[in-house]
């Protein structure tokens, strides 16, 4: 079988998922995979060994602290939006025609959904975000609502011409992704809520203070795992800060951060006993699984992970990033997570979130029903079993 994935370039999670599918779908079948995607997402395709394809950049305009400048952005989108999307079109629709896949599968990528349409070729679409809403500032908010009623108009249109559209998400009462699914009712009752996408289980890993030990924590104390995600130009200001936040408090806890930049490798930046940072962990979930308390961004993949594992987090979504912001405060409602926002990251205002979730038993109570509830949902052989549907009748 010959698929073509197509993630969302922005951060890691989408194409991360796309790989976690392929890897499913070569347990049952031998599959010639393609990736067409673009910035940080064709870095991890490429140096992972994956067969890369470019796509053309949709690109945002960032301040210094790592918010989306939505003025700049918007003035630099707006008259450059049709060359990008015909150019992301034409790209899309070549590889295709070239390589006659027998499957598209889209993460958050319009343009291959059409272009897959033009081909005549099945597709699928993985999707946490139907709408998109756009930050309100004061001297663009006519602007910034007609962007966004145009971009909820446009895009619902394209997400319903795939062929099947798969939610990697809870059901309720825990959807975390709920606010960035409002959409009409057709779209809706087209959309499979599936759980999270895991390549590994809870239950298929030692447990935690076997766990800490074999990874070099100190089995009997608190451990902090904070794997940063995100475009990378959101990431040197938090960076910069929250480092400097969790050194300080290292006297009562453990701290392992990973700079999510997989082109170093896994090696070390910081190897201190009770303070490392590393490039890159190749073994996400085992660190996950030994730690106590997880700080996010806000990525929808990184959350619904915590809450199949069980784990509380700390969540400090980038600023004007609103399907970020949205999932944290939606998984604060849930019960399962703190958030802080950015210019709040300060010792004392750290300290006082890590040591609730650490003591709090409600969170434990609310992660161990989504514990649960992942347990017996079982996203991938969900969506592959689409996949090779689709990919039969072609």
């Amino acid at each position: 079988m010959r698929a073509y994935f197509a993630p969302c370039g922005m951060g890691l999670g989408h194409i991360v998922r796309c790989e976690a599918v392929l890897r499913r779908l070569r347990e049952l079948t031998d599959v010639d995979a393609y990736f067409a995607t673009y910035s940080e997402g064709l870095s991890y395709a490429r140096g992972s060994g994956l067969k890369a394809l470019e796509i053309p950049r949709i690109r945002l305009v960032m301040k210094r602290n790592g918010e989306i400048d939505v003025e700049r952005t918007l003035c630099y989108i707006t008259p450059r939006l049709p060359s990008i999307v015909a150019k992301q079109l034409a790209h899309d629709l070549k590889y295709m025609m070239c390589l006659r896949p027998d499957v598209v599968i889209s993460d958050t990528r319009a343009m291959a959904i059409l272009a897959a349409k033009l081909a005549r070729l099945p597709c699928v679409c993985l999707l946490n975000q139907a709408r998109v809403f756009v930050p309100r500032k004061k001297r663009m908010l006519r602007v910034s609502r007609l962007a966004e009623a145009g971009l909820l108009a446009t895009l619902g249109e394209v997400w319903l011409l795939a062929d099947e559209i798969f939610v990697p998400d809870y059901p309720e009462p825990f959807t975390i992704s709920r606010m960035n699914l409002t959409a009409p009712d057709r779209m809706r009752r087209k959309m499979h809520l599936v759980g999270p996408i895991l390549t590994k289980r809870p239950e298929e890993l030692p447990g935690q203070e076997e766990l800490k030990d074999e990874l070099g924590f100190r089995p009997e104390d608190p451990l902090i795992f904070m794997p940063v995600t995100g475009a990378l130009e959101e990431r040197p200001h938090f960076l910069k800060s929250m480092l400097r936040v969790l050194r300080g408090l290292t006297n009562h806890l453990q701290v392992m951060v990973s700079l999510g930049l997989p082109d170093r490798g896994e090696r070390p930046l910081v190897n201190s006993p009770s303070f490392r940072v590393y490039y890159w962990v190749d073994d996400f979930y085992s660190y996950l699984k030994a730690c106590d308390v997880a700080i996010l961004r806000g990525g929808h993949g990184g959350i619904t992970k915590c809450m199949a594992f069980g784990k509380p987090m700390l969540i400090v979504p980038p600023p004007s990033h609103t399907e970020k912001m949205v999932n944290a405060y939606r998984a604060k409602e849930v019960g399962v997570a703190e958030v802080l926002l950015q210019e709040e990251i300060y010792r004392e205002r750290v300290k006082e979130a890590l040591m609730s979730l650490l003591e709090e038993p409600s969170y434990r109570e609310k992660l161990q029903l989504t514990r649960r509830l992942a347990n017996r949902l079982d996203a991938l052989s969900e969506i592959a079993s689409s996949i090779l549907r689709l990919a039969e009748r072609s």
